[in-house]
């Protein structure tokens, strides 16, 4: 790959941070093997191959080779270089996709360009070839996928028109032993079949909270010199937890907290399963149209015991009371259609790119109600532990099913050499029911459009400004305490940005500022965490800065800043005018690898990092903030011939923070940091 991509620019800022001779020297062109889009691409998310800097939205990539440097492992750890988005804490540790983006909680992201719901669908980091991000609403294209500050799409490895293998193995800190493999093969009548598969055990650094995971992921796919192509893409995913670890409990009183001791019952524990299957056709009409027809399933079962802490009653002291939740039952099922042209047309002298489709959508999402027990901790004390005491016998079955069927246009129009207008228009048809055991108890339908309108003016060939305009509706298909459905949130956005190219196919950046409104929000039930309610409004508004690229031979770089302001603006119950939580106003990364080229030590390579968090409010309402930090991380590389052996240390200074919950789920525990922590990887390419 050539760079990392990135979607907006500021030229001047750049400059400064950018030395002259860099810009003036020339670099080749340096390739690894990978998906055939380009970092200046994010096909499976604009569903377009329009490159980025001629669109008029907010779009990142995250390229494998970047996620391979930095020796990523879990998918908390896939977007820590990407402006306006942090990781949150996921569902008990069970690995699913938590980002808040702009200021929002997100777990509905996205799997090759189709809803993944994030709360329970654990899957491996090993099977993406890249991750792209789209910043803000996305409804003109997505619908009810439910994101209203972006989502995060991660693309697969798909089968590729070469021969090769990689096999690895990594062993580190905390007990860390990872095994990798990934072989592609072609096959005769243009077939070609690929396997990725790992084998993940970890001790942890909290004390019982182990886990153990294997992932499967074949895929097969036929192409044929007609322009016709049919690939499948199957996955199975296993996770096994000790523990059901939220973190610590988020009380003022946290720092004095042992960030190695879990929190909770010894009994608690996760397991996950996750399976999921995408069918995708694609047939060229002739050479300026093609159909596309594409289907994917999946099905997610998390079975635990969890452990959640009493903040409400919590008065001070070192006695918490918790809430045990034994033989939580929970699954979710998707099921996503889509029919698709996409093509070129010159009207009246302009040429439009044409993007045209219909999808259905359904999820069902549930779970069986769990025996409740009380437990007190003494915080401070891990050897005082209350007996288990029963308060409430199991409940019947509970389940969320919702369904969205819409019809959507996008237009890339080249109003003049250097204008493009961006118009987009998507009309959704929701259908929400609430199921408790066998009897319903509610059911409600809506009808949305969702716009978007954006402009695009590239002075010369290296430099694009762009404004756009939006609106989302993201469908609330989740379980309230009085078992109702919702409308769906409303999310709307103007933004504004730069994207420039430093270095001819090597070095971009960008600048985007924007205003975030989002409205019909559900959140945390307060009396009941397993539960949500609607509430009221907020707003974000902020800058974000990403540079990416090759400066050098050998010298490659990727950095983000972030500004951010998001507040509650109308709530029943939360004062207005306060911070999101977890929502830091400034936010920084850089991360910057050099191979050697050339000489005797050709091959050895050097990388570092530094990851900030301005300090935030540790929940809502806010009554105290988390301090800021800064975690410094390191690696160590040698490739020799088909061998390449890598030291990565995190946290490298043994730096101790908390990471917070989230902005709207699982605001009750604080994340504390892992201490440093090192692995090496021993990989071959075959």
């Amino acid at each position: 790959m050539n760079h990392y991509a990135a979607s907006q620019a500021l030229p001047i800022l750049i400059a400064l941070a950018v030395p002259a001779w860099a810009v003036e020297q020339p670099v080749p062109t340096v390739t690894v093997h990978g998906d055939a889009a380009s970092d200046d691409q994010a096909d499976s998310t604009s569903r377009t191959t329009i490159p980025l800097k001629d669109l008029a939205a907010s779009i990142q990539v995250v390229p494998r080779e970047l996620l391979r440097e930095r020796g990523v492992t879990r998918t908390d750890q896939l977007l820590d270089n990407v402006s306006g988005v942090l990781a949150e804490a996921s569902y008990g540790g069970n690995g699913a996709t938590f980002f808040n983006i702009r200021g929002f909680s997100e777990n509905n992201g996205l799997r090759d360009g189709f809803r993944n719901y994030g709360y329970l669908a654990f899957r491996d980091v090993q099977n993406i070839e890249r991750v792209e991000v789209f910043k803000g609403p996305a409804g003109a294209l997505y619908g009810g996928v439910g994101a209203i500050g972006g989502y995060v799409n991660t693309v697969s490895k798909r089968p590729q028109q070469a021969n090769f293998g990689d096999a690895g193995l990594t062993l580190g800190t905390a007990g860390l032993a990872r095994t990798t493999l990934d072989v592609n093969r072609m096959l005769e009548n243009g077939v070609t079949v690929r396997l990725n598969g790992a084998l993940d055990k970890n001790s942890g650094f909290r004390d019982d909270t182990g886990t153990r995971s294997w992932s499967l992921a074949p895929s097969i796919s036929w192409v044929n010199s007609a322009g016709t192509s049919l690939t499948l893409l199957t996955e199975f995913n296993h996770l096994e937890r000790d523990a059901f670890d939220f973190g610590v409990p988020n009380i003022p009183r946290y720092q004095d907290l042992a960030r190695t001791r879990y929190y909770g019952d010894s009994g608690d524990f996760g397991k996950n399963d996750t399976q999921a299957a995408t069918l995708l056709f694609e047939h060229a009409l002739n050479d300026q149209w093609r159909a596309r027809l594409s289907a994917h399933v999946s099905h997610a079962h998390q079975l635990s015991q969890q452990s959640f802490p009493d903040l409400f009653s919590y008065a001070g002291g070192s006695l918490l009371d918790y809430s045990v939740y034994s033989g939580a039952n929970e699954s979710s099922k998707q099921v996503d259609v889509q029919a698709e042209l996409v093509g070129k047309v010159v009207v009246a002298g302009m040429q439009h790119a044409i993007l045209a489709g219909i999808d259905y959508g359904y999820l069902a999402q549930g779970g069986a109600g769990s025996a409740v027990s009380a437990l007190t901790l003494d915080l401070f004390d891990p050897r005082d532990v209350s007996t288990l005491a029963p308060v409430a016998a199991a409940g019947p079955y509970h389940e969320a099913r919702g369904k969205d069927l819409g019809v959507y246009v996008q237009d890339l129009i080249a109003i003049a050499p250097q204008f493009k207008l961006h118009l987009g228009l998507r009309a959704d048809r929701f259908d929400n029911r609430e199921l408790l055991g066998d009897a319903q108890t509610a059911r409600g339908g809506q009808n949305a459009i969702s716009p978007r309108v954006g402009l695009v003016w590239q002075p010369n060939g290296r430099t694009s400004f762009f404004t756009d305009w939006s609106r989302s509706h993201a469908p609330n298909v989740a379980h309230s305490i009085t078992n109702s459905t919702y409308d769906a949130e409303v999310g709307q956005q103007v933004e504004a940005g730069v994207k420039q190219e430093i270095i001819r196919n090597r070095l971009h950046a960008s600048l985007a500022v924007f205003d975030l409104k989002r409205a019909n929000m559900l959140t945390n039930d307060p009396l009941d965490p397993t539960r949500q309610v609607l509430t009221g409004r907020q707003n974000s508004r902020g800058v974000e800065f990403d540079i990416a690229g090759t400066v050098a031979p050998g010298w490659k770089v990727i950095g983000a800043y972030t500004w951010l302001d998001a507040v509650v603006k109308s709530d029943t119950s939360l004062p207005i005018g306060d911070a999101l939580s977890n929502v830091p106003r400034h936010h920084a990364s850089v991360w910057s690898t050099h191979e050697l080229q050339n000489g005797a030590w050709k091959g050895l390579g050097f990388g570092a990092g530094v990851y900030y968090v301005g300090a935030r409010e540790a929940n809502l309402p806010n009554i105290y903030r988390l301090p800021g930090y800064a975690r410094v991380d390191a690696s160590l590389s040698y490739r020799s011939g088909p061998w390449r052996t890598q030291l990565n240390v995190a946290n490298l200074f043994n730096r101790r923070y908390v990471s917070g919950g989230a902005a709207s789920v699982f605001n009750y525990a604080l994340a504390p940091s892992q201490p440093l922590a090192a692995q090496l990887t021993l990989a071959y390419h075959f």
